[in-house]
């Protein structure tokens, strides 16, 4: 086969033989050949790393194999089938979305995201895709007032703003305006290269806020915004990542009006449900990627179930994840070491689900900051009609860490008796709870996305989206706009789709 060619449409779904020959075989049926072969490639196993070890009983072809059914992968996949490539998805989970989940309450009343939600202005790529498709948006609810405690302290002021003294209010100020000023110095496509990134990654969050921010009360806010906008605590994350982040949102005002502003009538994951169903049958649940090798001229991708060849792949998974699967010929030294060090942040989301947000009826907008308790931050998410009334609160960092491996009731517990304090009785005795506990789900192993601690920019500048030979990177956290949020996985997506259209 010419480099450039595309496989045939028609066999697609055909099964082909140890010596490339294609075998035509009922569905889910195995050659006598084929299963003389599986035999033995697992006697060879045994000399073979544990995790490189797959049964393979059918072989697909395809131009490119996309690895992860989230939004970055479907929007690739979606913009390779639009140039009439052959194309085929195989994702870990029984369902798409990746890091968004949604989940109907019975009954059919609501929603709960369990994952990723929030969209705004500015986020062209994931709202186009989403208009596509047909999902709608509707406005987050921030009316009334939000509660904010620290140090016992107990305060309310109207949503979005906060009720601190002047002096606190300035140093917070002056402070976000230096990390906007430096911010515009960042290259979000290549942040090592900032005159000052070797200081900036020299140092944490958390140091940074230190020889900046003297008043506590100014250092509390700024923490409970790291820990909102990132899901990390301020020490484990280098400060230009930060600036990164800042720089690839559009500055600080642009993250603030944006971040939180809409949600998707349906719940985010309807957007990669519906892209799913334009796929159709190119999309495969169920289907770990145990190893790729591209030691020969085909690539071969091998789940536990199947063995997969094509002429290029999409890894559309955050790095640590992706540095889960073996390689033949291993990594480059340098996309290997940035496996290993960019973490999943940590995240578990709780909803409780009331008749009706009864906060709202006390004037509360729903949104708590707070020191008091392991719940970081609550917000209202309830459908657009108000009803039911649905309470989401995040255990974030530290504090999710500490809960992670927790017994679900001990959560349940605990999350509650953190509403009763910011709202009341009522809160103690929902109607439905549920719990999204990111750090302990085997496919994401985290949430919102991967973290850069101190180092990692600037010891390994060029590791993140450089292409390994025939196999090109996805994910969010490779967007150079909006990285981290739904728009930063289509972002990213489209771009490796259009890396591997410019190589076929």
């Amino acid at each position: 086969m010419r480099r450039g060619d595309s496989f045939p449409k028609d066999r697609e779904n055909s099964a082909v033989s140890s010596s490339g020959r294609e075998v035509l075989t009922p569905s889910g049926s195995v050659t006598r050949r084929g299963l003389i072969t599986s035999a033995s490639v697992l006697a060879a196993g045994f000399a073979e790393p544990q995790m490189a070890q797959a049964v393979e009983h059918i072989r697909r072809r395809a131009d490119v194999i996309v690895v992860g059914g989230g939004l970055s992968g479907l929007s690739a996949a979606s913009a390779l089938v639009a140039h009439n490539r052959s194309v085929i998805v195989l994702e870990a989970r029984d369902r798409v979305g990746g890091r968004t989940w949604t989940k109907n309450v019975p009954g059919g009343r609501a929603w709960i995201d369990m994952g990723g939600q929030f969209v705004g202005p500015g986020m062209d790529r994931i709202l186009a895709l989403a208009k596509t498709v047909g999902v709608t948006t509707f406005p987050s609810y921030h009316q009334g007032n939000d509660v904010f405690v620290f140090q016992g302290k107990r305060s309310e002021s109207p949503a979005g703003t906060f009720a601190l003294p002047e002096a606190d209010m300035e140093e917070l100020g002056a402070a976000f305006e230096k990390i906007d000023a430096f911010a515009k110095q960042v290259p979000a496509d290549e942040p090592g290269r900032a005159p000052l990134a070797a200081e900036w990654d020299s140092q944490t969050v958390e140091t940074w806020m230190r020889d900046n921010i003297k008043s506590a009360l100014a250092q509390f806010v700024m923490r409970a915004g790291i820990l909102g906008y990132f899901a990390v605590d301020p020490q484990d994350m280098s400060f230009l990542h930060l600036l990164f982040y800042v720089s690839a949102g559009g500055g600080v005002e642009a993250l603030h009006k944006s971040g939180l502003a809409e949600r998707f009538d349906g719940g985010a994951q309807v957007v990669s449900d519906r892209v799913a169903q334009q796929l159709g049958g190119r999309v495969m649940l169920k289907r770990p990627v145990r190893e790729i090798d591209q030691s020969g001229n085909m690539i071969v991708v091998k789940t536990d179930q199947d063995r997969f060849e094509a002429l290029r792949v999409i890894v559309a998974l955050p790095p640590t994840l992706a540095g889960r699967i073996f390689y033949r010929p291993g990594l480059p030294a340098n996309r290997d070491g940035l496996t290993q060090r960019a973490f999943m942040a940590t995240t578990i989301k709780c909803h409780a689900v009331y008749p009706t947000p009864f906060w709202r009826e006390k004037g509360l907008s729903g949104q708590v900051i707070s020191d008091e308790t392991v719940v970081d931050i609550t917000h209202d998410n309830s459908p657009p009609s108000g009803q039911p009334g649905i309470m989401a609160g995040f255990l974030f960092g530290n504090h999710g860490r500490e809960w992670a491996d927790q017994p679900e009731a001990d959560i349940r517990r605990t999350v509650l008796a953190a509403f009763g304090k910011h709202f009341g009785p009522e809160a103690a005795s929902p109607t439905e709870f549920y719990i999204a506990n990111w750090p302990s789900e085997i496919w994401s192993r985290g949430c919102y996305s991967g973290i850069m601690p101190t180092g990692v920019w600037t010891g390994y500048p060029n590791a993140l989206r450089t292409p390994a030979g025939r196999i090109h990177w996805a994910g969010t956290e490779t967007a150079t706009g909006w990285c981290q949020y739904m728009d930063g996985a289509v972002r990213s997506g489209e771009r490796a789709a259009e890396e591997v259209l410019r190589k076929l």
